[in-house]
């Protein structure tokens, strides 16, 4: 598995080593991503598809956990008929949405509203700069799991780009 935590602090439930420890404070990983991380760890035993796999990031929403994966990774978190994520739903007590990074914002916007329908993604040109704007339908805001200033955050964070959600 890949990650920004050595094999040791993945093993041990202790304190982080001093590199580690270091990650941390940097930002390179929170303390959610440290727990989802070594619990993904400790089933990679039983399930060894999770042994090749990257995450990118891990973050934590108001109704869920974001992992971020490398292309190609999501369907081995997930697992073979979602036991994967049914576990980490189960142990975190959190709804889990798996994105793939792929570098595409727009996929990567889809990927983590998923089940959820975008409507459209649009530029708005605004008198002081343009702005991009994902829309769903506002029949579908109570099922997106994640606040619109954590959508904000996430999604600038993981494409390097700012896209507002707005419900329609």
């Amino acid at each position: 598995m890949k990650v920004p935590i050595c094999e040791e602090c993945l093993e041990n439930e202790g304190e982080l080593c001093e590199e580690c420890k270091e990650k941390q404070e940097e930002g390179e990983f929170s303390e959610i991503a440290l727990e989802v991380s070594r619990f993904l760890y400790s089933l990679s035993g039983q399930i060894p598809t999770l042994q090749d796999v990257e995450l990118k990031k891990i973050e934590k929403a108001t109704d869920a956990i974001i992992v971020v994966t490398a292309k190609g990774d999501g369907p081995r978190v997930v697992g073979k008929n979602g036991e994967v994520v049914k576990q980490l739903a189960e142990e975190f007590e959190k709804s889990i949405r798996v994105v793939e990074d792929s570098g595409e914002p727009e996929e990567v916007i889809r990927n983590l509203l998923e089940p959820v329908e975008v409507a459209s993604i649009n530029t708005v040109y605004k008198p002081e700069g343009k702005e991009k704007k994902v829309v769903v339908s506002e029949e579908d805001e109570r099922r997106v799991p994640i606040s619109e200033e954590e959508f904000k955050d996430i999604v600038e964070d993981l494409t390097g780009e700012t896209f507002s959600l707005s419900f329609e």
